[in-house]
């Protein structure tokens, strides 16, 4: 399909002589690129290429397998990232340090690509708020971050409006702002039908008005990342200077490697397929004016350190979930890691949830200003005394690493995938998790007469 008229005259005005490689670039076959979990041990191949920017975790791959196939990729292994969007994490590196204890918003997060980025390059004592606004993709969202397995999380449901209770709370909000979707013309062939000048100029009011609330989310101090998968000017360097005219904020320049081929623009930054590996991607980064201190985390380790001691907190008010009873607290402690670090309530329907103890305040915080959200993991539901446990612990860095597992082959597990009859391995009675690699999938309960499958209806793969 040909390029739509108004935007080759555009590019050719952006690009100049540089217009043919480009339009070139958008007939090539598209990247396929990963980035791995590095809470969950997995090796890739020796003989990958990696993504220059992704800090040795996120790789090309040779061709496209079928990830659904894949049981790695549902024990949240890896996630299937477009390279050029895993920048988001050299960003990070760039502006924060492993030792602050940070409180962040991606504001604009589904599917979570990017939400697991910024989780995997904050620390233990840091809040991520992982927010959507369509609930449908919200729902793709929580079951991505699920699969990712970090506790120091919550996932919201709301319009950018709705934070407004929130101003000033966060050193850290990333805006992926919707856009027209130009960086999607070679991976999406429906983007070029669905382009126009009018949706251009759709796209950049709405990305104002949303810049404009997150800039008022920021601590002094702290950043803003303002991110699009498009190329035109009016919808990212028009509005991140009107950002700079409106707001008290001044650009934040990156330390970036000549060799990784990315364009640095006016303001911010620009991915171009005909000159770095990847999708079309825009990206600018300011630090509001003033300064607030943030708090430190000392002698802080980048993996997750199950020894370090939570801070105590003696205030657990919520609006909707409440502390859970003695009784049933004890009956818990056997499946997570470190009980002593987390706080554990009983939600509507009777889930019970994990919340690390440091971050409590933090929580009570974002429960006060919104009403559509889910805090940190929830590790199960009692019926009676029986405790069930979850599909979200399952894959979450806080289980108990002693509690049984059954390894099993790539047919049985995705025979567990699909939530089909299993077979019991002799000698094995009650609760098992299913592991493939070494890797979490989920729970099975093994009975004498047969084997319950615990894997999430709405999880489950149904291709062949």
């Amino acid at each position: 399909m040909n390029l739509p008229i108004d935007f080759k005259k555009n590019m050719q005005a952006q690009l100049g002589g540089a217009f043919p490689d480009f339009e070139k670039a958008l007939q090539a076959d598209v990247p396929v690129s990963i980035r791995f979990n590095d809470r969950k041990m997995m090796v890739a191949t020796a003989d990958l290429e990696t993504v220059k920017w992704s800090n040795g975790n996120g790789f090309y791959l040779k061709e496209r397998p079928s990830f659904t196939l894949d049981p790695t990729f549902h024990a949240g292994a890896y996630y299937v990232q477009e390279a050029s969007s895993m920048f988001v994490g050299e960003v990070m590196r760039q502006i924060n340090t492993d030792d602050k204890a940070l409180t962040v918003l991606d504001l604009c997060a589904a599917p979570g690509g990017k939400s697991t980025v910024l989780l995997s390059e904050m620390n233990d004592e840091s809040l991520l708020v992982a927010n959507e606004v369509i609930r449908s993709r919200y729902n793709v969202l929580q079951q991505n971050l699920a699969k990712w397995g970090f506790p120091n999380i919550a996932v919201t449901n709301h319009d950018s409006k709705d934070f407004a209770a929130l101003n000033d709370f966060f050193d850290v909000v990333l805006v992926d702002a919707p856009c027209s979707g130009e960086g999607l013309f070679r991976k999406d062939k429906n983007a070029r039908k669905e382009w126009s000048p009018q949706n251009v100029e759709l796209c950049t009011g709405r990305s104002k008005r949303i810049l404009a609330e997150a800039a008022n989310l920021v601590k002094a101090g702290g950043y803003l990342i303002f991110s699009t998968c498009t190329y035109n000017d009016f919808e990212n360097i028009g509005n991140a200077k009107w950002l700079t005219e409106n707001f008290d904020y001044q650009e934040f320049k990156l330390d970036i490697p000549t060799d990784w081929g990315i364009t640095e623009k006016e303001l911010g930054y620009q991915f171009y397929p005909h000159r770095t590996k990847g999708e079309g991607f825009y990206l600018a980064i300011f630090q509001k004016n003033g300064t607030t201190e943030i708090e430190v985390t000392e002698d802080y380790s980048k993996k997750y350190k199950k020894q370090k001691k939570a801070k105590k907190t003696n205030n657990y008010s919520f609006k909707n979930i409440e502390k859970i009873s003695a009784r049933h607290l004890g009956l818990i402690a056997k499946w997570v890691e470190q009980p002593g670090d987390f706080a554990f309530f009983t939600a509507p329907g009777d889930s019970v949830l994990a919340l690390p103890k440091s971050l409590i305040e933090k929580y009570q915080k974002v429960d006060a200003a919104l009403s559509k959200k889910a805090f940190g993991i929830d590790i199960g539901t009692f019926k009676r005394d029986d405790f069930v446990p979850s599909q979200e612990l399952a894959l979450s860095d806080i289980i108990n690493q002693e509690l049984p597992t059954w390894e099993v082959d790539k047919e049985t597990a995705l025979q567990f995938l699909r939530k089909e009859k299993m077979e019991a391995k002799s000698g094995l009675i009650g609760w098992q998790i299913i592991t493939y690699h070494g890797l979490k999938l989920g729970w099975v309960k093994v009975l004498k007469s047969r084997i319950n499958n615990y894997y999430p209806k709405n999880w489950r793969i149904l291709m062949r």
